[in-house]
């Protein structure tokens, strides 16, 4: 059994578990963890790297479990997370052809974090032609071998490595690895889950 954690569009590597596997268990019951992929993604804009996160609330502070998170709403961030995106990849090759259903999920109203980033990946793994069963889970399983919900972090090197491709502003910027998979999805389309399939890690 391998266990991910939730992700906000996650990125390269964490959707490349699920081409990898069969089944993989997402943890909606851990702890939750501050600062991590969980409510930040990392995305392409004009100037490099740019990181949108969802600004949010602990109900239960320090002990609040992920399926527990809910949204702050002290500012309009789906508004100015819609913003980056559409300036990040609108001249995208293949933007126009996901990008409806895409605004139709983001911009529906959940309850909680988890709700949000569970519907977005469950679409994105569909769009990317992924065939992997997800098993979500409520009560949160011992630490076991295949478990990377501390992995996979901001804050970590990833030791993904992925075939490089044309990005929105490679022209001006050199090539940016593990971004949100909407980089690679907007850029690369239906060719998405063949540079997955030949990525790995070192």
């Amino acid at each position: 059994m391998i266990v991910l954690p939730i992700a906000y569009f996650g990125n390269l590597e964490y959707f490349w578990y699920f081409v990898k596997h069969n089944k993989v268990t997402i943890d909606i019951a851990e702890t939750y963890i501050k600062q991590s992929f969980r409510n930040r993604s990392e995305i392409y804009g004009a100037n490099g790297k740019l990181n949108i996160s969802i600004p949010v609330v602990r109900p239960y502070g320090a002990k609040s479990k992920t399926n527990q998170i809910k949204f702050s709403e002290a500012e309009d961030w789906k508004k100015s997370h819609w913003k980056s995106i559409e300036s990040a990849y609108r001249r995208t090759p293949f933007y126009e052809f996901y990008i409806d259903q895409i605004n139709d999920l983001f911009f529906k109203e959940y309850a909680t974090l988890a709700e949000l980033n569970l519907a977005l990946t469950q679409h994105l793994i569909t769009k990317l032609g992924i065939d992997c069963e997800i098993d979500i889970i409520t009560q949160s399983p011992p630490v076991i071998e295949n478990d990377l919900r501390h992995n996979l972090s901001p804050k970590k090197e990833s030791q993904f490595k992925s075939a490089e491709y044309i990005q929105t502003f490679s022209d001006r910027n050199p090539f940016l690895k593990n971004l949100s998979v909407l980089d690679i999805l907007f850029n690369e389309g239906p060719n998405s889950i063949c540079i997955l399939e030949a990525s790995y890690l070192v």
